[in-house]
């Protein structure tokens, strides 16, 4: 049996989806065109990998993410929180900590 091939990817952004979060497919795919506008596919040092959940557990000012392996938390997103997520965490390495609200 052969394995399976993983790309690789420096970070992992799962995006609540969840009923209590809003149903938030447009922003999920927001968060993807952003993710691939930024060019950070693989390929790229800092290529992010972005998946949904159904529900994250915490349903606080949702949509919800969280971004490993940092496990850093955002609350209350929307696309300026997703474009600043992209600009400043995923490409700068430094935490936006006005939509961040727990880290590993």
């Amino acid at each position: 049996m052969t394995k399976p091939q993983m790309m690789p990817y420096k970070r992992h952004a799962i995006l609540c989806c969840g009923k209590s979060c809003g149903e938030n497919l447009p922003l999920l795919n927001y968060l993807k065109e952003q993710v691939i506008a930024a060019g950070l596919t693989v390929g790229d040092p800092n290529a992010v990998r972005v998946n949904r959940a159904g529900c994250l557990g915490v349903c606080l000012e949702g949509p919800i993410m969280v971004v490993y392996p940092e496990g850093v938390w955002y609350y209350g997103l929307n696309e300026e929180a997703i474009d600043r997520i992209v600009e400043e965490h995923f490409q700068g390495g430094k935490v936006v900590e006005e939509f961040a609200f727990y880290q590993m």
